[in-house]
């Protein structure tokens, strides 16, 4: 016996207050004097024990509700053994089905050792079958018919997806809170080292979650795979082209390696290289020819393992001419291009050619033809102009303004008309987002020193990704539908400011280029799983398209229609389309944590399963485990008991406190 809250048995001191009032009412009144009592009416004379009786009684209910009361808040208990067998088990049968299951035969084996226990389990055990990667998908419902059970497992395939336990062990936990059953689960997988989570905190079960392990990993699994591939995304000389692959090796010995350099299913190189024991080595390819166009790329090693998945690695290539970027400029300042055209077209493998032009004369130019365009303090570009820019970023281009004393008077910033003041104070940056996919690189324009800048305000869908010294906004991104929109405080000369002159001026025009060009959002190969953008806003009505390896598209009219993002989830090359008409050719290949086949160390597995709330497993088998869950000690509590009782005394010391209220008036 005990009492979870015993501060609350303090408000038992509250019979006091019914005693005291009680007590008030046991006064003698001093008999007067009377002429005569004849003109009264004659009664008869209730019995004072009688009525001290009832009082008492009185007493005794206020009492007892109040003593109730503090009782409840209190909240006894008494420990007693209940019965957790007296849950109903639920067997959870999950399969590995990530990349590294398909080394060898690791998949059927856990395959067919799932059969073995769903068929082992009586005709009244309910099961569940899930597939296990870096989700957690369940493919049947628990139910008592082996048929679907066995269906579902028998069509399990290899992703190439990582796997990921604690993702398993959440997935667990959530059962076990919500279905009011024991959890007999049974991992079938290759207990990879990488699969385990940071901490070992994410991996603890449930209260009623018995855990067995089947490891089908072979004893002395190595394997080989190319690890990495480094090379650009986009070519425009082939006598500069470089090509660097990594081969790694786990668990081997020294091996030597033929590489080769596959370009659209032709080989164009091969390199033969030593990979030393449980260790790396490079292969390197320069001056390859690259056509024009999008091409589909890998890189093989040979000759093959038991993981041949990994022995290739694809990535995408595209060789175009030099694109245009045009940079609009006020009448007669023929020079303020001079700098940003240097600092851009000296970028080592851009692919960016500036073109300076009059504002004046750019009325009725096709901007689509460039990769964005530069407005360097303009002023009012003026009405027709401006629409014909906003259309251009809305759909799909980009643009940099750089605001300056032109602009400043205007008293407006192009296109996207917020208010600006002048600021003529001398200061240095302040923040810089060096993190930013438009500053990646840029550094922090140490020793730059802005002149006069323009004071603006960012809209609320706008990001600050640098700042002044005042805290003020140096760089600007802000979307206009399908485009992007750059827009700098200063100028791009150095009128205003000596940032030409600092050598960070040279990468910030190089990676404001590129962001702003495209090109840093193309890599040539992603991790399976990886989303691609397709859209930036809602308000395009153009859809976008996404063909998958196998040649097939991937989403249906509605989804190409509405859908943001799309995930990259099987190795090989993607075709994709987004609504703003940029097409890419995504290579992507498995995560090559996955080529690590290193297990978990079985002490680290043993604790794990001990982590369940079944301490007293006896054996390892989930069967075995199970039926050795005996009896748990749980608080049983009276509160909603005593709460009823009070509810009860409060009704019965009304009713008596109504008689008595209803006699006083009639004596």
């Amino acid at each position: 016996m005990g009492l979870l809250a015993p501060w609350f048995l303090a408000g038992a001191a509250l019979i006091g207050l019914p005693i005291w009032l009680h007590l008030l009412r046991r006064f003698k009144r001093t008999p007067q004097p009377f002429s005569s009592l004849m003109f009264f009416e004659r009664r008869v004379q209730s019995s004072v024990k009688h009525r001290r009786l009832r009082y008492l009684a009185l007493l005794s209910f206020r009492v007892l509700l109040l003593l109730l009361l503090a009782l409840a808040f209190a909240n006894p208990f008494i420990k007693r053994n209940s019965a957790a067998a007296s849950r109903r088990t639920l067997t959870v049968i999950a399969i590995d089905r990530s990349f590294s299951m398909r080394y060898g035969n690791h998949l059927e084996q856990a395959k067919s050792q799932a059969h073995q226990v769903l068929n082992s389990l009586n005709g009244r055990s309910l099961a569940q079958i899930v597939a296990l990667d870096s989700h957690i998908e369940n493919l049947t419902q628990p139910e008592l018919d082996r048929a679907p059970a066995n269906a579902a497992i028998n069509s399990i395939e290899p992703t190439d997806a990582t796997s990921s336990f604690g993702e398993f062990t959440r997935a667990l936990r959530v059962l076990d809170q919500s279905s009011g059953m024991k959890i007999d689960a049974h991992l079938f997988s290759d207990m990879q080292q990488t699969s385990m989570p940071a901490g070992f905190r994410d991996l603890e079960l449930g209260p009623h979650t018995v855990l067995t392990l089947h490891p089908v990993a072979s004893p002395k699994a190595v394997n080989w795979a190319v690890e990495t591939v480094s090379t650009a995304a986009h070519v425009y000389d082939p006598a500069r082209t470089r090509l660097t692959a990594t081969v790694a090796g786990w668990g081997t010995d020294s091996a030597t390696k033929k590489v080769s350099l596959v370009l659209d299913g032709k080989v164009l190189a091969s390199r033969t290289i030593t990979v030393p024991a449980h260790g790396r080595a490079q292969a390197e390819f320069l001056g390859f020819n690259v056509p024009y166009g999008a091409h589909r790329g890998e890189v093989r090693i040979e000759p093959h393992d038991d993981l041949a998945a990994d022995d290739t690695f694809p990535f995408s290539v595209e060789r175009s001419d030099p694109r245009r970027v045009l940079f609009l400029y006020a009448a007669g300042r023929a020079r303020d291009a001079f700098y940003y055209k240097a600092a851009l077209e000296s970028a080592s493998d851009i692919g960016l050619t500036v073109q300076p032009l009059p504002i004046e004369q750019a009325g009725n130019t096709d901007f689509s033809k460039y990769a964005f365009v530069v407005l360097n303090d303009v002023g009012d570009p003026g009405d027709r102009l401006a629409r014909a820019l906003c259309s251009y970023v809305s759909r799909g281009g980009a643009i940099l303004i750089a605001l300056g004393p032109n602009t400043v008077q205007n008293g407006r910033v192009p296109l996207s008309s917020d208010r600006l003041a002048d600021n003529r104070e001398t200061q240095g940056a302040g923040f810089v987002d060096a993190q930013d996919a438009a500053l990646s690189g840029a550094g922090r324009f140490e020793n730059v020193q802005f002149l006069d800048t323009a004071r603006i305000s960012a809209k609320p869908n706008g990001r600050v990704i640098a700042k002044l010294a005042d805290g003020s906004p140096l760089l600007i991104d802000e979307p206009m539908g399908e485009g992007r929109m750059l827009i700098f405080a200063s100028t791009l000369d150095n009128s205003t400011n000596d940032f030409p002159l600092h050598a960070s001026f040279l990468p910030f025009v190089a990676q404001t280029g590129r962001y702003l060009a495209g090109t840093a959002d193309t890599p040539v190969s992603v991790v399976a799983g990886t989303p691609v953008s397709l859209r930036r806003t809602r308000n395009v009505g153009t859809a976008a398209d996404v063909i998958g390896p196998d040649g097939k598209h991937e989403m249906s009219l509605s989804e190409a229609a509405k859908a943001f993002s799309f995930d990259l989830t099987r190795d090989g090359f993607y075709e994709v389309e987004r609504a703003d008409g940029q097409r890419l050719l995504m290579a992507v290949h498995a995560d090559r944590r996955e080529s690590d086949l290193t297990p978990a160390p079985a002490e680290t597995l043993e604790l794990w399963r001990n982590t369940g709330g079944a301490a007293a497993r006896g054996t390892a088998a989930g069967s075995a485990a199970s039926a050795s869950v005996g009896r748990q000690t749980q608080a049983f509590t009276f509160w909603r008991y005593l709460l009823a009782l009070a509810l009860a005394a409060a009704l019965v010391e009304w009713i008596f406190a109504s008689r008595y209220l209803k006699e006083r008036q009639t004596a």
